[in-house]
């Protein structure tokens, strides 16, 4: 794709998002975005097929954002067990300064799944998986983290992320949720046993 294509169809995603998320997809039509843009209806048939694919690839590039700014946050750090905190934290604390991908998951919570059947968004939830199991190969072989069912393990981190962003911007659980993340985290980086001993084998 053209960098001019790309940025046009990241504008059009841009203005498509703050849209759905004030007006919600019922009341938003693709009229409005183009006169938003300045463009016509059949300019923006040119990127998208119609308004719902308009608004899965609206969404798409928001959540492809969200996975690429975590990304970027892991790559800072040098330290195994740091880029594991760091990658926790960015992708839990992003919605809380993302409003309109907020408004947007709010509703429309079909958007996160734990069914890759039923995973509208499947390529870039993988791409999010990957991320974490890259984090986990490492601290294995660094011999920092204890070895595990690497694959097992992802998606079991994967799905307690999911439902935790449920419960504190879904279910608006708020607060208490956030402190249950930070210490889930904490839980999850020191071990729950004090003694490795008693651990099962």
């Amino acid at each position: 794709m053209s960098e001019d294509k790309s940025g046009k169809h990241k504008k059009i995603f841009d203005i498509s998002l703050k849209l759905f998320a004030r007006y919600g997809y019922k009341k938003t039509t693709v009229e409005d975005v183009a006169t938003e843009l300045g463009m016509t209806k059949s300019n923006i048939y040119f990127y998208v097929k119609n308004k719902r694919d308009l608004y899965e690839k609206t969404v798409g590039n928001a959540l492809q954002s969200w996975r690429d700014s975590v990304a970027a946050a892991v790559s800072s750090a040098d330290d195994v067990v740091e880029k594991f905190s760091v990658m926790a934290r960015e992708a839990f604390n992003y919605l809380a300064n993302h409003k309109d991908l907020r408004a947007i998951l709010m509703n429309d919570p079909g958007i996160f799944s734990l069914s890759p059947r039923e995973d509208r968004f499947y390529e870039i939830n993988m791409g999010a998986m990957n991320l974490i199991k890259t984090i986990l190969i490492q601290g294995i072989d660094e011999g920092r983290f204890y070895p595990v069912d690497v694959d097992h393990a992802t998606e079991l981190f994967f799905s307690i992320y999911i439902m935790f962003l449920i419960k504190t911007y879904v279910k608006s659980d708020g607060i208490s949720s956030v402190r249950m993340y930070d210490e889930g985290l904490k839980i999850v980086l020191r071990g729950l046993c004090k003694d490795p001993s008693v651990l099962p084998a």
